[in-house]
């Protein structure tokens, strides 16, 4: 068999609704004749899962192929999708997005005009009926739409892909490894990224490889955003100590803290007092992250003066306790490959 020029990589977990839609629009990718490519699933136990990835084999003639996870957890699952994919490339997606036909052919197109080891695309947000809840552009990142750009460009030192469209050469990962399990939740792309950067690959933006990221109503609540924010402010606070340092990352953390105390809680009570919208948590947003940063470094610094475990605990920042919720929710058996 051929090995394809690039690997399309899912990762899913009992989204079955949800995975077959992204799949639908996966396996239908046009390439005028340029590139093949194929379509890997890795998929929990669900058995629901699998008789989808039976139907849809039956429905096309895009390689399509399934490996059950054998390890709890987003990053191992991507980084078993690194494993098992024969392409030269490997574009990243997520089971609750749905892409356009020509989405891989722009990612392609973009890496060989601009000779770069790392592609990007454009992220918009679908809502679900009803939506009615008016979000600000941080907002709207926080719920994964990508920076707003409107023509192809180079990635920023600040601005980088995400993990849910993106295509990497395999160079990448033989020079730099795999993805870093310890960001259990969020922040392993981040912290690629990073690695990417330092190690002078370049990184190109194309805001026609569009894909669409479906939002539930539950993202919409105020407790999503604040989950979010603080598992982002531990993984900048993780990214910083590994870039940085930790005398730098503990000044950073100084510096947020009088943020937060003189001007972001002074901000947010004049705000409240004048009425303004509810919907608008630019400044919790901010407070939160700031609070997630302020947090992780001091534990990584002093865990025995700062257990923090009741914390830990209810959002799951640590890796054994994320992994143990995990492995305690679904069935773990050998792994099983399926291919059409």
């Amino acid at each position: 068999m051929t090995k394809p020029d690039i690997s399309i990589v899912i990762c899913t977990h009992k989204r079955p609704d949800m995975l077959k839609d992204a799949l639908s629009s996966l396996i239908r990718q046009e390439n005028d004749g340029e590139f093949t490519y194929e379509v890997l699933v890795v998929f929990s136990s669900c058995p629901i899962e699998q008789e989808l990835i039976d139907e849809l084999q039956q429905q096309t003639d895009a390689p399509l192929r399934a490996v059950m996870q054998t390890r709890p957890g987003q990053v191992a699952a991507r980084n078993l999708g690194l494993d098992e994919a024969h392409g030269e490339w490997i574009a990243n997606f997520d089971d609750d997005q749905i892409a356009e036909p020509y989405w891989l052919k722009e990612l392609w197109k973009t890496a060989v005009e601009h000779q770069c080891e790392c592609v990007g695309g454009a992220l918009q947000l679908h809502f679900p009926d009803g939506c009615d809840r008016e979000l600000t552009p941080k907002m709207q990142r926080m719920l994964g739409a990508t920076v707003p750009w409107d023509t192809v460009r180079p990635y920023t030192d600040q601005q980088g892909p995400g993990s849910g469209n993106q295509m990497l050469h395999r160079r990448v990962f033989e020079k730099l490894g795999k993805y870093d399990e310890s960001f259990t939740l969020r922040g392993y792309d981040t912290d690629m990224y990073r690695r990417i950067r330092m190690a002078g690959f370049k990184s190109w933006f194309n805001p026609r490889a569009l894909g669409y990221h479906v939002t539930p109503s539950s993202r919409l609540e105020d407790q999503y955003f604040k989950e979010t924010s603080l598992h982002n402010g531990w993984s900048f606070s993780r990214r910083d100590q590994l870039e940085r340092g930790s005398l730098k990352t503990l000044l950073i953390a100084a510096a947020r803290a009088a943020q937060s105390a003189l001007l972001i809680w002074p901000g947010l009570l004049v705000s409240r007092i004048s009425g303004g919208s509810s919907d608008n948590i630019d400044r919790p947003i901010q407070l939160w992250r700031n609070e997630g940063y302020i947090r992780c470094t001091l534990h990584t610094l002093s865990p025995k003066m700062f257990p923090q475990r009741r914390f830990f605990d209810r959002y799951e920042f640590r890796p054994e306790v994320r992994m143990a919720k995990l492995a305690k929710a679904s069935v773990v058996t050998e792994p099983v490959t399926t291919q059409a």
